[in-house]
């Protein structure tokens, strides 16, 4: 069932739940008033024969030959019976059937003064007559009434067919009205694939939900068009960091089985050849260390871990690897609580990122010095890395954390472009941030946030 359908099946529910609740409603209305004017009548009949009856002087018989013949029957098939005190039948009218009527329905009576009775096909009223000890019961057919009741009936039931249809047809009319925006999105969405996901949805505007939607669809494409051009600038750049050496190795090997050397040149061309295996080796592992990362996820068995502490560690190692590197770290803002420098995370990962970004900084550095800035707060912990070199432009700052990007400073500096790749998806995993400015026109900055672990 499709949308256009179920939406219209659903409008027309509601609509005939409405005209069943008010059809209901007015019927059963219309009947309780038939019932109170047809009440007022038979007690009217009542009190007149009442009256008519009790009044009379004389024998029993001589009071029920006089009544005979002066009362008149008002109602359709209308029936008068006469009780004395004792329940006794004084009057009934000729060829009428005399009902059953229970004491308590004469206690009732003499209660509230008359008391209602109803069957299938008639209805009655059995009235206490004051002062004089008796009972009358007059009951009749609500003819004109129920007739009223029978067209009410049927006048409703064919306004709530007739309703259902005409509701039917505008609810497809208006459904197909609203949806075919929606059809219109369809339309344009069929149009986008892999081959053209430059394509975009016209919004229009109309400011409603469907243009928020092909508003979002529009910045999901965004996305994505931004990933699979990621995706094929990675592919590229894999490609021709693996192609370059492997060209090399292979040229090194022909040009040495081609002709004799002597053992220096054997060794020399060994040499070289176990230079490029060792860049391929690093740069493997370099990819798979990216490759581990991008499905990294936080886990919630992380332990706290103390920043300034890790920071101090992976210093100290750093500075084995890189002897002459000046690495200097200073507080800038020091935490009222010692705990604001605690985040929930994973040490080696926190580790890794801290090295990637010092031997980034060192190695494109004009002094090989970095100094690192502590901010501590509240919120969490901000780690400032900065370095004396060339300023980054705007075109390499958008591009900085894209897997084998390299700038232009870096032409004679080894390196594969994956380092603030593994950076960035380390930080993102800690709930954390990264961010590249520059303070002065040759002081690079590189500023990580991770934020604090109040648990």
């Amino acid at each position: 069932m499709n949308l256009k359908v179920r939406l219209a099946l659903l409008f027309s529910l509601s609509v005939f739940i409405i005209l069943m609740t008010s059809a209901i409603s007015v019927y059963f209305l219309h009947e309780s008033f038939r019932k109170e004017e047809f009440l007022k009548r038979l007690v009217s009949e009542a009190e007149k024969s009442a009256q008519l009856f009790f009044n009379v002087q004389g024998p029993a018989a001589e009071i029920v030959k006089q009544f005979h013949q002066n009362v008149q029957y008002s109602l359709p098939e209308e029936n008068i019976f006469i009780y004395d005190s004792a329940f006794h039948l004084l009057y009934a009218t000729p060829g009428s059937h005399i009902p059953v009527i229970l004491p308590s329905s004469f206690n009732k009576a003499k209660h509230s003064q008359q008391y209602f009775l109803e069957n299938e096909t008639r209805e009655g009223v059995l009235l206490s007559v004051e002062g004089k000890g008796g009972y009358i019961l007059v009951s009749g057919h609500d003819l004109f009434g129920n007739r009223k009741g029978d067209n009410l009936k049927a006048l409703l039931t064919f306004s709530i067919i007739g309703g259902m249809l005409f509701s039917g047809f505008l609810a497809f009319f208006y459904v197909k009205h609203a949806i075919r925006p929606l059809d219109k999105l369809k339309q344009q969405i069929d149009k986008i694939n892999e081959q053209n996901l430059k394509e975009r949805i016209n919004i229009g505007r109309s400011h409603n939900e469907v243009s928020e939607i092909a508003q979002k669809f529009n910045e999901m494409l965004d996305r994505l068009e931004l990933a699979f051009e990621q995706h094929k600038n990675f592919v590229h750049h894999a490609s021709h960091e693996l192609r370059t050496p492997l060209a090399t190795m292979l040229a090194q090997t022909e040009a040495a089985l081609s002709k004799i050397l002597y053992i220096e040149d054997y060794r020399r061309i060994l040499y070289s050849l176990k230079e490029d295996q060792q860049y391929l080796i690093d740069l493997t592992n370099a990819l798979l260390a990216l490759s581990r990362y991008e499905k990294i996820t936080a886990q919630n068995d992380w332990l706290p871990v103390r920043i300034d502490e890790v920071l101090f560690e992976t210093v100290e190692l750093v500075k084995q690897e890189w002897l002459y590197a000046n690495v200097s770290i200073d507080f800038d803002t020091v935490p009222e609580n010692e705990n604001y420098l605690i985040v929930k995370g994973n040490e080696t990962l926190i580790k890794s990122a801290i090295t990637n970004l010092i031997k980034n900084a060192i190695q494109y550095s004009k002094d090989q010095g970095v100094k690192i800035t502590i901010e501590g707060s509240e919120a969490g912990t901000t780690l400032h890395f900065d370095n004396i070199g060339k300023r980054l432009t705007n075109e390499e700052q958008a591009n900085l954390f894209i897997p084998f990007f390299r700038g232009n400073n870096s032409k004679y500096k080894k390196g594969y472009g994956l380092g603030l790749s593994i950076v960035k998806k380390i930080i993102n995993v800690h709930s954390g941030n990264i961010s590249y400015h520059s303070l002065a026109t040759d002081i690079n900055r590189f500023s990580i946030f991770l934020p604090a672990n109040h648990n």
